[in-house]
């Protein structure tokens, strides 16, 4: 399998990673001095990059806890990353889980984590191609098809170009999924910030590598969720979508620079 350039952490186990450096952000443990060291780096240039991590990861234990409410108990876990920090399989822990990532190392790092559960699997595949990925074994064996399943691409598709038709890849696994089958996807929009800090990390780290990113606007994020129904309170900013009444608020929750919402197939 090729791996695409956009793709993050295609550096090697021994080089920082940007799964582990997500994973670190989250107060994780899987993540090495080299990680902690580009985290910094990458703050550096964007302070709030913490935030927005912490933000799209507590979005993703709302979604999954909707969804569980609704009687969903599969999920495919799109560009998962390593399944640490409250990922699906904690929130939902009798659910069937297939977590997918295009990093050798990263997958096989997620696959020690989940080794001791029989009910999650993982697997390392580009998630632009759904078929290799419906049809995989870790897919096949794990989960029923025939029934519903939630497929998830949560703070991933900004490494999505699109030149890689991401909707038209999104809208080929709700194809080939059961009625009542859902979508959820968050994604960091674009704005003048996020550009200037990417701009900022190049000019300041111009050795270190960095993924291109594609940062949408909200009406592009609108637009994955093609011929779905929408569930309330639609594709808002991350913080508004159903937040905990026992967390403190966000701020400014409305100014929050990325959007997210959670869709069903008709």
């Amino acid at each position: 399998m090729a791996t695409p350039i956009w793709a993050p952490g295609v550096n090697g186990p021994e080089k920082p990673n940007t799964a582990r450096v997500r994973d670190y952000w989250l107060g994780g443990t899987h993540n090495t001095e080299a990680d902690q060291e580009l985290a910094a780096h990458l703050v550096s240039a964007a302070p709030h990059l913490p935030y927005l991590c912490r933000t799209h990861r507590e979005f993703l234990g709302r979604v999954v806890s909707r969804l569980t409410r609704l009687g969903i108990r599969q999920f495919i876990d799109l560009g998962s990353g390593l399944p640490t920090s409250a990922n699906v399989h904690l929130v939902a822990p009798d659910a069937r889980v297939v977590y997918v990532d295009i990093d050798p190392a990263v997958a096989s790092q997620g696959r020690e984590i989940i080794a001791d559960n029989p009910q999650v699997s993982y697997l390392c595949a580009d998630l632009c191609q759904p078929e290799k990925v419906l049809d995989s074994p870790e897919v096949r064996t794990t989960l029923d098809l025939s029934e519903p399943v939630a497929v998830l691409v949560l703070d991933v598709l900004h490494f999505v170009p699109d030149s890689a038709e991401p909707h038209k890849v999104l809208a080929k696994y709700m194809d080939a999924l059961a009625p009542g089958s859902y979508l959820g996807l968050s994604h960091t929009c674009r704005d003048p910030f996020m550009l200037a800090a990417v701009g900022l990390f190049g000019s300041m780290y111009g050795d270190q590598p960095l993924p291109t990113f594609t940062f949408r606007y909200p009406e592009q994020v609108v637009q994955f969720f093609d011929g779905m129904e929408i569930l309330s309170p639609g594709v808002v900013p991350i913080p508004l979508w159903e937040p905990d009444p026992d967390e403190i608020p966000d701020r400014n929750p409305e100014n929050f620079q990325g959007c997210g919402g959670l869709a069903r197939k008709i």
